[in-house]
């Protein structure tokens, strides 16, 4: 008797037509919003609902030529 129960709602709850979406795992290149060079992905994180939630944003410009230049720290020239 059980069993025809369970066998009966699993007929009821089916959905053919659904199709399982994949989340996606790789992120975009970024581009600087001066000069559009790919810059590095850098991930802040912020505090929601008290919980730390990543957050991939664009990095500093290494271009010489860009007005939002910033060099690396520790590289000699």
């Amino acid at each position: 008797m059980a069993g025809e129960q369970h066998q009966q709602h699993d007929r009821r709850h089916t959905h053919p037509h659904v199709e399982a979406v994949t989340p996606q795992t790789a992120h975009e290149q970024l581009a600087c919003p001066v000069c559009g060079r790919p810059v590095e992905t850098v991930i802040r994180r912020r505090k929601s609902l008290g919980i730390f939630i990543p957050e991939w944003v664009p990095g500093p410009c290494r271009n010489p030529d860009c007005a939002q230049y910033v060099p690396e720290v520790g590289k000699i020239p």
